[in-house]
């Protein structure tokens, strides 16, 4: 079958000496100093340009003894060769992944041509990759005035594009709202019409999340450049993850005078210290502190930085950019990638709630059930490409992809031709826009894009250092709590926020070699219209568990979804979170069962329909 991925490793410029062998799996008192001080992240492609032809195991310093400093030199990198993996058939019921490309995917209400794309005779042509690097990609908080006038004047000059342009901004938000509220089709049979009962596309919720959106705001990033007649503009990024861009950059606030404001955000947060873990509790006002030097702040950063941590180091290629995009399932699952700041921001920034929602209340319209949603536009996925913001949120979300391919290891990831040979179509040139067919395969390597990102802005990444501490002993000589007593609960089993679930004495599979513990949770049935989220942590007793978050080893993981559409109908997902090191954390990788403790966030109504289980997938 396809789907094969290889294990590999990445170098960094700063390399320490591997051990001649693997810790050893009784625990000495050396090899529990070695291993506790390292974590396995599974990659392909290895070298620190992703391209290498090594094949090994990615070691990162431990989280038990991360500084607890925001400064200092990032961590060393070191690896051990010859631990190859293949795709797991197991891991899914789905063998293998549906084809996706332009013919397959039938885009519907094409009468009304928005926001399905403009109807043109022409054929597309096949992308062609960009002969050199032109663009290099800043972060917003530290562009030149020149660079922000620049911004501006692109982003000014697309808006005032006639709508029948497809490179105009109100087509470009269109790309994102047809592919993101059910205006596309999965239609397989060619010469028929699109069938009611064909399933509804999203470029979300799989591994099409991450090319798809490199591709998209690569051709936006063209035609601004386009638009001011400058080939070396690049798409500012919102850095979230370095402390000094943790809020909404000053650029995209202001008035309508300024082409990068948007009126529907959420006011409240807008000049707030941003939280990465905003879903566990969204209706808390934002914190209040004095400086850089106060110890409210100096949390809610290492949290933060905990969370892009938690996202980019501990995932293997479908833990980080998700699983294969199947019809035959109902519930497809995303990454970490995808699950956790990036869904944290689209709701942050978003407006807020409001009751009732309507057109008054400034609500837009869902294609999928005909209602309205006020959580525009960050915040719900039909409407989050009017906001200027989302195209500089994505850059920094496409930057988490590049740093994880190359300064993590991560290199191409994922193998399987269905997902290589995945195809889309998007416009280029303004003057002259000509459709241009473009693959996954094309867009691994951004240098093929023409685009890199700041090496300077990079150079100190401050995530890979947090302070991450446990919230109760672990281990049989720590006076560690005994595990859970409680009942196993009945599935079937919805959750409610404030009411932890503990599922006691999951079976955990012995450990192979080369191969990533998963803890996957399938059939969680959602609104998709509603905020999601549920935390997971592991051997964590009940009246600690609601203080579980991504600063604590015991965190396993989240789910959580952007509100789309839904029409009042429930949607099935699954997750699968990588547990290999947090076992490790916690002095459990030998225990034949863990307890796995579920914490909602959200009031949503969430339900789940399986009891967890921890598999090994390579």
């Amino acid at each position: 079958m396809n789907g094969s991925m290889a294990s590999a490793c990445a170098t960094s410029s700063r390399l320490v000496p591997a051990p001649s062998a693997c810790p050893p799996s009784k625990k000495t008192a050396a090899a529990r100093f070695w291993r506790r001080r390292t974590v396995s992240c599974r990659a392909t492609g290895g070298g620190g340009s992703g391209r290498g032809d090594n094949d090994g195991l990615l070691w990162l310093p431990r989280r038990d003894v991360m500084l607890s400093g925001l400064s200092g030199v990032a961590a060393g990198l070191a690896w051990y060769p010859g631990l190859a993996s293949g795709a797991d058939s197991s891991s899914s019921p789905c063998t293998t992944a549906d084809k996706v490309n332009e013919k397959i995917l039938q885009c519907t209400d094409t009468s009304n041509q928005k926001p399905c794309p403009l109807v043109s005779p022409t054929a597309p042509v096949d992308f062609t990759p960009e002969g050199k690097v032109t663009r290099v990609r800043q972060p917003v908080h530290l562009l030149s005035r020149e660079y922000q006038d620049k911004y501006k004047e692109a982003v000014g000059k697309m808006k005032a594009l006639p709508e029948s342009n497809p490179l105009s901004f109100k087509a470009q938000a269109a790309i994102h709202q047809a592919y993101c509220d059910s205006y596309y089709k999965y239609h397989k049979s060619s010469g028929s019409a699109v069938a009611k009962d064909d399933p509804a596309f999203d470029v979300h919720f799989s591994w099409i999340f991450a090319p798809w959106h490199r591709m998209y705001i690569y051709f936006y990033e063209r035609a601004l450049g386009q638009l001011i007649g400058d080939d070396t503009f690049a798409l500012p990024f919102w850095s979230w993850d370095s402390p000094a861009g943790m809020v909404v950059p000053a650029l995209f606030k202001g008035s309508f005078v300024n082409p990068l404001y948007d009126p529907n955000r959420n006011t409240k947060n807008l000049d707030a210290l941003v939280d990465l873990d905003y879903l566990s509790h969204m209706k808390a006002d934002p914190i209040d502190f004095k400086g850089p030097k106060d110890e409210k702040y100096k949390e809610l950063v290492n949290k933060n930085l905990c969370t892009i941590y938690n996202q980019q180091v501990r995932k293997g290629p479908e833990s980080f950019l998700g699983e294969k995009y199947c019809t035959a399932i109902e519930g497809n699952s995303g990454g970490s990638l995808e699950r956790m700041a990036h869904t944290a921001m689209h709701v942050w920034v978003g407006k807020p709630e409001t009751t009732p929602c309507d057109a008054a209340a400034g609500g837009v319209l869902s294609h999928k059930d005909g209602k309205f949603n006020c959580r525009n536009d960050m915040g719900f996925l039909g409407s989050a490409g009017n906001d200027p913001l989302f195209y500089s949120h994505h850059s920094n979300v496409d930057r988490m992809w590049h740093l994880w391919s190359t300064r993590l290891g991560g290199g191409q990831g994922i193998t399987d031709t269905d997902w290589l040979d995945a195809s889309f179509v998007f416009y280029d040139d303004v003057k002259s826009p000509r459709k241009v067919r473009i693959k996954f395969r094309d867009v691994l390597d951004t240098r093929n894009l023409g685009y890199t990102y700041d090496a300077e802005a990079d150079r100190d990444l401050p995530w890979l250092r947090p302070k991450i501490t446990t919230l109760v002993p672990h281990g049989k000589d720590s006076g560690a709590p005994a595990r859970s007593s409680a009942a196993a609960p009945v599935f079937p089993l919805a959750l409610t926020k404030g009411q932890v679930v503990e599922v006691p004495a999951v079976a955990v599979p012995a450990r192979e070699a080369g191969k990533e513990q998963l803890l996957v949770i399938d059939g969680i049935e959602f609104d998709p219209q509603a905020n999601n989220k549920f935390d997971v942590a592991i051997n964590l007793p009940a009246d600690k568990a609601l203080q579980v978050g991504p600063q604590y080893k015991e965190y396993a993981g989240s789910f959580a979804v952007v509100p789309g559409s839904g029409g009042g109908e429930t949607v099935k997902g699954k997750v699968s979170l990588c547990i290999t090191d947090v076992l490790y954390d916690l002095d459990a990788e030998d225990d034949s069962t863990v307890d796995v403790v579920i914490v909602p966030r959200t009031d949503a109504k969430v339900t789940l329909n399986v009891r967890p289980t921890i598999k090994n997938r390579k």
